[in-house]
Protein backbone atom coordinates (compact mmCIF):
# COMPACT_ATOMS: atom_id res chain seq x y z
CA UNK A 1 0.00 0.00 0.00
CA UNK A 2 2.81 2.34 0.93
CA UNK A 3 4.57 1.49 -2.34
CA UNK A 4 1.50 2.48 -4.36
CA UNK A 5 1.31 5.75 -2.41
CA UNK A 6 4.94 6.55 -3.23
CA UNK A 7 4.32 5.68 -6.87
CA UNK A 8 1.36 8.04 -7.01
CA UNK A 9 3.40 10.85 -5.47
CA UNK A 10 6.07 10.22 -8.10
CA UNK A 11 3.37 10.48 -10.72
CA UNK A 12 2.35 13.88 -9.34
CA UNK A 13 5.92 15.16 -9.59
CA UNK A 14 6.26 13.92 -13.15
CA UNK A 15 2.93 15.47 -14.11
CA UNK A 16 4.05 18.83 -12.71
CA UNK A 17 7.35 18.85 -14.53
CA UNK A 18 5.94 17.60 -17.80
CA UNK A 19 3.42 20.40 -17.72
CA UNK A 20 6.42 22.74 -17.76
CA UNK A 21 7.33 21.65 -21.27
CA UNK A 22 4.74 24.01 -22.70
CA UNK A 23 1.40 22.85 -23.94
CA UNK A 24 2.71 19.61 -25.35
CA UNK A 25 3.57 18.18 -21.97
CA UNK A 26 0.02 17.85 -20.68
CA UNK A 27 -0.21 14.46 -22.36
CA UNK A 28 2.56 12.94 -20.25
CA UNK A 29 0.33 12.48 -17.22
CA UNK A 30 0.46 8.70 -17.31
CA UNK A 31 3.85 8.36 -15.65
CA UNK A 32 3.86 6.64 -12.29
CA UNK A 33 0.43 5.06 -12.59
CA UNK A 34 -0.47 1.41 -13.06
CA UNK A 35 -3.48 0.69 -15.25
CA UNK A 36 -5.18 -2.68 -14.78
CA UNK A 37 -6.90 -2.93 -18.16
CA UNK A 38 -5.45 -1.12 -21.14
CA UNK A 39 -6.63 -0.71 -24.70
CA UNK A 40 -3.83 -1.05 -27.28
CA UNK A 41 -3.26 2.23 -29.18
CA UNK A 42 -4.35 0.69 -32.46
CA UNK A 43 -7.68 -0.43 -30.99
CA UNK A 44 -8.78 2.88 -29.51
CA UNK A 45 -12.17 3.99 -30.84
CA UNK A 46 -12.51 7.77 -31.00
CA UNK A 47 -13.53 10.38 -33.57
CA UNK A 48 -12.16 13.91 -33.40
CA UNK A 49 -12.27 16.79 -35.89
CA UNK A 50 -9.57 17.23 -38.51
CA UNK A 51 -7.85 20.59 -38.09
CA UNK A 52 -5.84 22.60 -40.59
CA UNK A 53 -3.82 25.78 -39.95
CA UNK A 54 -5.79 28.98 -40.41
CA UNK A 55 -3.80 31.30 -42.71
CA UNK A 56 -2.40 34.39 -41.02
CA UNK A 57 -3.04 33.26 -37.45
CA UNK A 58 0.31 31.57 -36.77
CA UNK A 59 3.69 33.07 -37.64
CA UNK A 60 6.08 31.67 -35.04
CA UNK A 61 9.24 33.51 -34.06
CA UNK A 62 12.39 31.43 -34.43
CA UNK A 63 14.92 31.37 -31.63
CA UNK A 64 15.25 30.42 -27.97
CA UNK A 65 12.44 30.83 -25.46
CA UNK A 66 13.38 30.74 -21.77
CA UNK A 67 10.92 30.14 -18.93
CA UNK A 68 11.21 30.14 -15.15
CA UNK A 69 9.30 27.64 -13.02
CA UNK A 70 8.20 28.30 -9.47
CA UNK A 71 6.15 26.47 -6.85
CA UNK A 72 4.16 28.65 -4.44
CA UNK A 73 6.44 31.54 -5.44
CA UNK A 74 9.63 29.55 -4.75
CA UNK A 75 12.01 29.05 -7.72
CA UNK A 76 11.96 25.38 -8.71
CA UNK A 77 13.44 25.02 -12.20
CA UNK A 78 13.74 26.30 -15.73
CA UNK A 79 12.69 25.48 -19.27
CA UNK A 80 14.28 26.29 -22.62
CA UNK A 81 12.72 25.79 -26.03
CA UNK A 82 14.45 26.32 -29.37
CA UNK A 83 12.36 26.67 -32.52
CA UNK A 84 13.94 26.66 -35.98
CA UNK A 85 12.93 26.11 -39.61
CA UNK A 86 14.63 23.10 -41.19
CA UNK A 87 13.70 22.68 -44.86
CA UNK A 88 9.97 21.84 -44.90
CA UNK A 89 9.73 21.32 -41.15
CA UNK A 90 9.70 23.14 -37.85
CA UNK A 91 12.37 21.71 -35.58
CA UNK A 92 11.62 21.97 -31.88
CA UNK A 93 14.08 21.23 -29.10
CA UNK A 94 13.09 21.69 -25.46
CA UNK A 95 14.55 20.88 -22.07
CA UNK A 96 13.31 21.21 -18.50
CA UNK A 97 15.34 20.87 -15.32
CA UNK A 98 14.92 21.33 -11.61
CA UNK A 99 17.26 23.83 -9.96
CA UNK A 100 20.07 22.94 -7.57
CA UNK A 101 17.95 23.19 -4.42
CA UNK A 102 15.04 21.10 -5.69
CA UNK A 103 17.45 18.57 -7.20
CA UNK A 104 18.62 17.73 -3.69
CA UNK A 105 15.23 16.09 -3.16
CA UNK A 106 14.01 15.38 -6.68
CA UNK A 107 16.28 15.75 -9.69
CA UNK A 108 14.72 15.93 -13.13
CA UNK A 109 16.25 16.41 -16.56
CA UNK A 110 13.77 16.27 -19.45
CA UNK A 111 14.72 16.74 -23.10
CA UNK A 112 12.68 16.40 -26.25
CA UNK A 113 13.04 17.08 -29.97
CA UNK A 114 10.51 16.95 -32.80
CA UNK A 115 9.96 17.68 -36.49
CA UNK A 116 6.56 19.07 -37.53
CA UNK A 117 5.51 19.93 -41.08
CA UNK A 118 5.75 23.69 -41.62
CA UNK A 119 2.76 23.65 -43.99
CA UNK A 120 0.24 21.15 -42.55
CA UNK A 121 1.65 21.12 -38.98
CA UNK A 122 1.30 17.34 -39.01
CA UNK A 123 3.89 15.22 -37.17
CA UNK A 124 6.97 13.50 -38.58
CA UNK A 125 9.14 12.42 -35.63
CA UNK A 126 9.47 13.14 -31.92
CA UNK A 127 11.92 11.90 -29.31
CA UNK A 128 11.66 12.22 -25.52
CA UNK A 129 14.14 11.51 -22.75
CA UNK A 130 13.00 11.78 -19.15
CA UNK A 131 15.55 11.30 -16.35
CA UNK A 132 14.31 11.36 -12.76
CA UNK A 133 17.08 11.07 -10.20
CA UNK A 134 19.09 8.08 -11.50
CA UNK A 135 16.33 6.55 -13.65
CA UNK A 136 15.53 7.39 -17.24
CA UNK A 137 12.89 6.63 -19.87
CA UNK A 138 13.21 7.12 -23.62
CA UNK A 139 10.54 7.31 -26.32
CA UNK A 140 10.73 7.74 -30.09
CA UNK A 141 7.68 8.19 -32.34
CA UNK A 142 7.63 8.12 -36.14
CA UNK A 143 4.65 8.94 -38.35
CA UNK A 144 5.41 7.06 -41.57
CA UNK A 145 4.35 8.19 -45.07
CA UNK A 146 2.05 5.16 -45.48
CA UNK A 147 -0.01 6.23 -42.45
CA UNK A 148 1.53 3.79 -40.00
CA UNK A 149 2.55 5.06 -36.58
CA UNK A 150 5.67 3.47 -35.10
CA UNK A 151 7.05 3.97 -31.60
CA UNK A 152 9.75 2.50 -29.37
CA UNK A 153 9.61 3.07 -25.61
CA UNK A 154 12.42 2.10 -23.23
CA UNK A 155 11.39 2.04 -19.56
CA UNK A 156 13.46 2.67 -16.45
CA UNK A 157 14.61 -0.95 -16.36
CA UNK A 158 15.88 -0.87 -19.93
CA UNK A 159 12.99 -2.91 -21.30
CA UNK A 160 11.87 -1.87 -24.80
CA UNK A 161 8.32 -1.96 -26.11
CA UNK A 162 7.73 -1.46 -29.84
CA UNK A 163 4.34 -0.48 -31.27
CA UNK A 164 3.11 -0.32 -34.87
CA UNK A 165 -0.45 0.57 -35.79
CA UNK A 166 -2.62 2.49 -38.20
CA UNK A 167 -5.11 4.85 -36.61
CA UNK A 168 -8.61 5.26 -38.05
CA UNK A 169 -8.76 8.73 -36.50
CA UNK A 170 -6.92 12.04 -36.88
CA UNK A 171 -4.05 11.17 -34.49
CA UNK A 172 -1.15 13.50 -33.68
CA UNK A 173 1.91 13.61 -31.47
CA UNK A 174 2.16 16.16 -28.63
CA UNK A 175 4.05 18.79 -30.64
CA UNK A 176 1.84 18.72 -33.72
CA UNK A 177 -1.20 19.01 -31.45
CA UNK A 178 0.40 22.09 -29.89
CA UNK A 179 1.23 23.69 -33.23
CA UNK A 180 -2.23 23.05 -34.66
CA UNK A 181 -3.87 24.45 -31.55
CA UNK A 182 -1.75 27.60 -31.75
CA UNK A 183 -2.51 28.03 -35.46
CA UNK A 184 -6.27 28.26 -34.94
CA UNK A 185 -8.34 31.35 -34.27
CA UNK A 186 -9.65 31.30 -30.70
CA UNK A 187 -12.66 33.05 -29.24
CA UNK A 188 -13.85 32.75 -25.66
CA UNK A 189 -15.98 29.61 -25.44
CA UNK A 190 -14.26 27.73 -28.28
CA UNK A 191 -13.37 24.09 -27.58
CA UNK A 192 -11.05 21.88 -29.64
CA UNK A 193 -10.25 18.19 -29.24
CA UNK A 194 -7.05 16.35 -30.21
CA UNK A 195 -6.34 12.62 -30.31
CA UNK A 196 -2.71 12.47 -29.20
CA UNK A 197 -0.26 9.56 -29.07
CA UNK A 198 2.66 9.73 -26.62
CA UNK A 199 4.54 6.63 -27.74
CA UNK A 200 2.79 4.42 -25.19
CA UNK A 201 -0.83 5.54 -24.99
CA UNK A 202 -3.41 7.73 -26.67
CA UNK A 203 -5.07 10.69 -24.96
CA UNK A 204 -7.96 12.95 -25.76
CA UNK A 205 -6.80 16.51 -25.12
CA UNK A 206 -9.58 19.05 -24.90
CA UNK A 207 -8.72 22.75 -24.93
CA UNK A 208 -11.27 25.44 -24.07
CA UNK A 209 -10.76 29.20 -24.37
CA UNK A 210 -12.14 30.53 -21.09
CA UNK A 211 -11.06 34.16 -20.98
CA UNK A 212 -9.34 37.03 -22.77
CA UNK A 213 -6.97 39.10 -20.68
CA UNK A 214 -3.89 41.32 -20.57
CA UNK A 215 -0.73 39.89 -19.04
CA UNK A 216 2.51 41.60 -18.10
CA UNK A 217 5.63 40.02 -19.60
CA UNK A 218 9.02 41.59 -18.93
CA UNK A 219 7.40 44.87 -17.93
CA UNK A 220 5.15 45.14 -20.99
CA UNK A 221 1.48 44.31 -21.38
CA UNK A 222 0.33 41.78 -23.97
CA UNK A 223 -3.12 40.60 -24.96
CA UNK A 224 -3.64 36.91 -24.30
CA UNK A 225 -6.28 34.23 -24.64
CA UNK A 226 -6.51 31.85 -21.66
CA UNK A 227 -6.79 28.16 -22.55
CA UNK A 228 -7.95 25.52 -20.06
CA UNK A 229 -6.72 21.97 -20.87
CA UNK A 230 -8.29 18.68 -19.85
CA UNK A 231 -6.86 15.24 -20.58
CA UNK A 232 -8.57 11.86 -20.84
CA UNK A 233 -6.67 8.59 -21.09
CA UNK A 234 -8.09 6.77 -24.12
CA UNK A 235 -6.00 3.67 -23.42
CA UNK A 236 -7.67 3.07 -20.08
CA UNK A 237 -10.64 0.70 -20.33
CA UNK A 238 -13.96 1.81 -18.84
CA UNK A 239 -12.59 5.14 -17.70
CA UNK A 240 -14.12 8.49 -18.62
CA UNK A 241 -12.51 10.68 -15.96
CA UNK A 242 -9.81 13.19 -16.72
CA UNK A 243 -6.56 13.15 -14.78
CA UNK A 244 -7.13 14.13 -11.14
CA UNK A 245 -3.59 15.23 -10.32
CA UNK A 246 -4.06 18.69 -11.80
CA UNK A 247 -7.11 20.52 -10.43
CA UNK A 248 -6.95 23.32 -12.99
CA UNK A 249 -4.46 24.70 -15.48
CA UNK A 250 -4.52 28.03 -17.31
CA UNK A 251 -2.35 28.55 -20.39
CA UNK A 252 -1.86 32.18 -21.47
CA UNK A 253 -1.26 32.43 -25.22
CA UNK A 254 -0.38 35.67 -26.98
CA UNK A 255 -3.01 36.89 -29.45
CA UNK A 256 -0.21 38.10 -31.74
CA UNK A 257 0.53 35.92 -34.82
CA UNK A 258 3.63 34.62 -33.00
CA UNK A 259 1.24 32.80 -30.61
CA UNK A 260 3.82 32.72 -27.83
CA UNK A 261 2.96 30.82 -24.68
CA UNK A 262 3.44 33.51 -22.06
CA UNK A 263 2.54 31.63 -18.90
CA UNK A 264 1.22 28.34 -17.58
CA UNK A 265 -0.41 28.29 -14.16
CA UNK A 266 -1.50 24.93 -12.73
CA UNK A 267 -3.16 24.11 -9.43
CA UNK A 268 -2.09 20.73 -8.11
CA UNK A 269 -2.48 18.76 -4.92
CA UNK A 270 0.50 20.50 -3.27
CA UNK A 271 -0.08 24.08 -4.42
CA UNK A 272 0.36 26.16 -7.55
CA UNK A 273 3.05 25.79 -10.22
CA UNK A 274 3.75 28.87 -12.36
CA UNK A 275 5.80 28.78 -15.56
CA UNK A 276 6.59 32.26 -16.89
CA UNK A 277 8.31 33.38 -20.05
CA UNK A 278 11.37 35.42 -19.05
CA UNK A 279 13.20 35.97 -22.35
CA UNK A 280 13.30 35.33 -26.08
CA UNK A 281 16.52 35.32 -28.11
CA UNK A 282 15.89 35.41 -31.87
CA UNK A 283 17.96 33.15 -34.08
CA UNK A 284 20.42 34.76 -36.48
CA UNK A 285 18.74 33.48 -39.62
CA UNK A 286 15.13 33.93 -38.63
CA UNK A 287 14.96 36.93 -36.33
CA UNK A 288 11.76 38.93 -36.40
CA UNK A 289 10.75 42.19 -34.83
CA UNK A 290 9.11 41.87 -31.44
CA UNK A 291 5.36 42.35 -31.43
CA UNK A 292 4.22 45.84 -30.55
CA UNK A 293 2.84 46.10 -27.04
CA UNK A 294 0.28 48.56 -25.81
CA UNK A 295 -1.29 49.21 -22.43
CA UNK A 296 0.08 49.96 -19.00
CA UNK A 297 3.62 51.30 -18.45
CA UNK A 298 6.46 49.06 -17.32
CA UNK A 299 6.14 50.10 -13.69
CA UNK A 300 2.45 49.20 -13.52
CA UNK A 301 1.59 47.76 -10.10
CA UNK A 302 0.53 44.19 -9.41
CA UNK A 303 -1.48 42.24 -10.33
CA UNK A 304 0.16 41.52 -13.66
CA UNK A 305 -2.96 39.96 -15.18
CA UNK A 306 -5.97 42.10 -16.09
CA UNK A 307 -9.19 40.33 -17.20
CA UNK A 308 -10.74 41.73 -20.38
CA UNK A 309 -13.72 39.50 -20.96
CA UNK A 310 -15.24 36.90 -18.61
CA UNK A 311 -15.49 33.20 -19.21
CA UNK A 312 -18.17 32.31 -21.72
CA UNK A 313 -18.18 28.56 -21.35
CA UNK A 314 -16.56 25.97 -19.09
CA UNK A 315 -18.17 22.98 -20.78
CA UNK A 316 -15.58 20.22 -21.02
CA UNK A 317 -15.96 16.80 -22.58
CA UNK A 318 -19.43 17.64 -23.97
CA UNK A 319 -22.00 14.89 -24.14
CA UNK A 320 -23.17 16.04 -27.58
CA UNK A 321 -22.24 14.12 -30.68
CA UNK A 322 -18.83 14.36 -32.30
CA UNK A 323 -18.69 14.34 -36.11
CA UNK A 324 -19.45 10.80 -37.28
CA UNK A 325 -17.07 10.69 -40.21
CA UNK A 326 -13.79 8.93 -39.49
CA UNK A 327 -10.51 10.34 -40.71
CA UNK A 328 -7.04 9.05 -41.27
CA UNK A 329 -4.14 11.45 -40.92
CA UNK A 330 -3.67 13.10 -44.34
CA UNK A 331 -0.24 12.81 -45.90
Amino acid sequence: MEQNKDKKHCGHAVAITHLIVLLAAIVFLQAGLVVADEIPPGEVEIVTPVYAPEPGFFEPKFGKYTYSVSWQGIPAGSLEMNLERQDDYYRVRASARTNRFVSMFYKLRFTTEALVSATTLYPKTSVYNNRENDRSENTEINFLPDGEIHSVHEDRRGRKNELRFESNNFTLDPFSAVFLALSLKWEVGDTRQFDTFTGKKRYLIELTAIEQTSIQVQGSWQEAIVISPRVRNLSEAESFDDDDRIDEARIYVSTEPSREILRISSDIFVGTINTRMVSFTPSENHSRNAAAVSGAPEDAPAPDIQPVSPIASRTLFPTGSIPEKRYALPR
